[in-house]
């Protein structure tokens, strides 16, 4: 039983990443041409600090010769509301940023790159979460809210820094075996980054 057999169990049927690989092809751009993007969420008008970053992603794209496109952040559905997606098409159109790819209303898109709705979206980043797993960049974490409280609690007390790291992160080292059987039961998880000591070292201090 190695990660090969743990991404496999978690993601069954998902596509290699080899495929979107293929499918999204590096954009026929020039060298030093930027790619921006606007990703509210389909909640209506543009308030101020969308059209303001809208207003910056556009200008950025044109000077360099690049793409600005518009991403749809539907993932919490219950903020979603009627045409959201057309107003916000409509709102940028009306202030001379239209986008060059991406959502032309609530149900239809323009562009090679897309889905451009981020619901849409999920065998893509299911496709490379396997992959992670598969080189044992990611793992199964099966801690429950309560005992993420009580490490909380617990390096408060210490004084460390909270989060789920180093020897705090009791899911990081389990064999994978374990995490297979764990999920075959049933246990709820959800997936975690595995970084190395090293890096976060880096990271840490950069």
């Amino acid at each position: 039983m190695d990660y090969n057999d743990l991404a496999n169990i978690i993601f069954p049927e998902v596509k290699d990443i080899s495929y979107y690989e293929e499918k999204y092809k590096k954009r026929d751009l020039e060298e030093g041409a930027i790619v921006t993007r606007f990703a509210p969420s389909p909640t209506g008008f543009v308030h101020i600090g969308g059209l303001y970053q809208s207003v910056i992603a556009k200008k950025i794209a044109n000077q360099t010769g690049g793409v600005f496109f518009l991403r749809i952040e539907d993932t919490d559905q219950k903020r979603e509301v009627e045409n959201g997606v057309l107003d916000i098409v409509t709102s940028l159109q009306g202030f001379g940023m239209a986008p060059d790819e991406g959502m032309i209303d609530d149900v239809h898109e323009k562009g090679n790159y897309g889905p451009y709705k981020q619901s849409l979206r999920k065998e893509i980043y299911q496709a490379y979460a396997k992959f992670l797993v598969q080189k044992g960049c990611a793992y199964p974490c099966f801690c429950k809210p309560e005992d993420l409280e009580e490490t909380r609690k617990k390096q408060e007390v210490a004084k460390e820094r909270t989060g789920y790291y180093g020897v705090w992160s009791k899911c990081r080292n389990i064999p994978v075996i374990e995490a297979v059987q764990k999920i075959k039961n049933g246990d709820s998880y959800i997936l975690r980054f595995k970084s190395s000591r090293k890096s976060r070292k880096k990271n840490q201090t950069s």
